[in-house]
């Protein structure tokens, strides 16, 4: 796999922003190496996209995405045209449009877990959508709901209950209470 592949992929991976890194940010704030694992990669060079199937799991430094798929999207190069898409293995693909993880969506670093049923990055609007069983982990506190919309530049946060409620335990002190 050309290292272009892994830099290209790791441009602004969906749950990578969770650490309210800019959106050209890797998955993890450390940088480094992007390591890649599935059980099949794509390149639909036509449609400006990577598919990650199977089992994927993609690690950089102290963070680690694990979803059964991830589609990367690509937005088009200055002077491209349909007729004359990018050539090569996402090694001229450019800038990183969208990324959609899907399936057993983990984000993992040494201060958060994010679990959910689908994860979706937008550069256009900096935001991510997770959904599906959203649980949000940091340290003793875990917020948990359906739908968790992240507006990255703004550091903003919203979980939505889906039509039921969200649910959230916090511990100040970072100590184990017993509920009376």
């Amino acid at each position: 796999m050309k290292m272009a592949l892994l830099k290209a992929a790791g441009a602004g991976l969906v749950l990578g922003l969770l650490m309210g890194a800019p959106a050209f940010a890797q998955i993890s704030s450390d940088g480094g190496p992007i390591y890649i694992n599935s059980e099949r990669t794509e390149s639909l060079e036509r449609e400006r996209k990577v598919l990650l199937v199977g089992n994927v799991d993609i690690r950089q430094g102290t963070a680690r995405l694990r979803a059964d798929t991830v589609t990367i999207q690509f937005a088009p190069q200055q002077g491209e045209t349909a007729a004359q898409p990018a050539q090569g293995v996402a090694g001229s693909f450019g800038q990183v449009e969208s990324i959609l993880a899907e399936g057993n969506v983990y984000y993992v670093t040494p201060e958060l877990k994010a679990k959910g049923d689908r994860g979706n990055y937008e550069l256009a609007t900096d935001t991510i959508v997770m959904t599906g069983n959203v649980a949000l982990m940091r340290d003793r506190d875990v917020a948990e709901g359906q739908r968790l919309v992240m507006e990255v530049t703004n550091r903003r946060t919203r979980l939505e209950g889906g039509g039921g409620r969200t649910r959230m335990v916090i511990d100040p002190e970072g100590k184990s209470q017993e509920t009376p």
